[in-house]
């Protein structure tokens, strides 16, 4: 799709959202480097208006990976393999390897998104759909495992439920579908132990944290973004 993404020669195209995510996730770790905490966490903007997490998760990814995009292709080479999981666990592990086949090299089902080749264009356009949607996946096929109630305790739960704010922080229109993930295990670590309730609710409180920013730094009450 694109080779740049390989060899670490990134641009992007001008007046994109990709390139504003790139510029906001390098200033985010500059002012890590200098220490400017706060203006690290504002992360550019008094309230947010594009979309708020990729910026963050971007700053993460040049600490570990410099000037590259090498972690998030890491986290899209993981989407079709939760996405296998997943399959495997609700219908057949024969259905679910033909069906990710499709995925990754006939896209039958394109216009409904399922198509490996829509995840890899998110993700060389900088976009944060790829990422919010592996991260969707995974907590999907960890929830259909028949084993789930069984391993369920305090740490997967917060896990689970901090992953699914996560990927609404990177993309609000998520919300609705984290938000019914979350109640599901709420509900079910509710019944195992009110204890593990509390940390998923905590772990799921992350979906706060535009609006805390917001608040904080623009002295606006928007939930997401304006």
């Amino acid at each position: 799709k694109d080779s740049n993404l390989l060899f670490a020669l990134r641009y992007f195209r001008g007046g994109a959202d990709g390139l504003f995510h790139e510029f906001q996730g390098y200033s985010i770790v500059k002012n890590l480097y200098n220490l400017n905490i706060l203006e690290a966490l504002k992360g550019g903007e008094n309230t947010f208006y594009f979309m708020p997490g990729l910026r963050y998760f971007i700053g993460i990814n040049k600490i570990f990976f410099g000037e590259t995009s090498y972690g998030y292709i890491l986290i899209t080479i993981f989407l079709p393999i939760f996405l296998y999981k997943l399959l495997k666990n609700i219908i057949s592990e024969k259905i679910a390897f033909y069906l990710t086949l499709s995925f990754l090299i006939f896209p039958i089902f394109e216009n409904m998104g399922f198509g490996q080749f829509n995840y890899v264009h998110q993700l060389v356009r900088n976009h944060a759909e790829t990422l919010s949607i592996t991260f969707i996946i995974y907590c999907l096929y960890k929830i259909s495992d028949v084993n789930f109630k069984s391993n369920l305790n305090f740490g997967s739960a917060f896990i689970y439920c901090f992953l699914l704010a996560f990927a609404t922080f990177c993309r609000p229109n998520f919300f609705p579908t984290t938000t019914f993930i979350f109640i599901y295990i709420f509900i079910i670590s509710f019944r195992i132990n009110y204890k593990i309730s509390i940390s998923a609710s905590i772990g799921y409180c992350f979906v706060l944290s535009s609006l805390l920013h917001n608040i904080y730094f623009g002295n606006n009450f928007s939930i997401f973004t304006v």
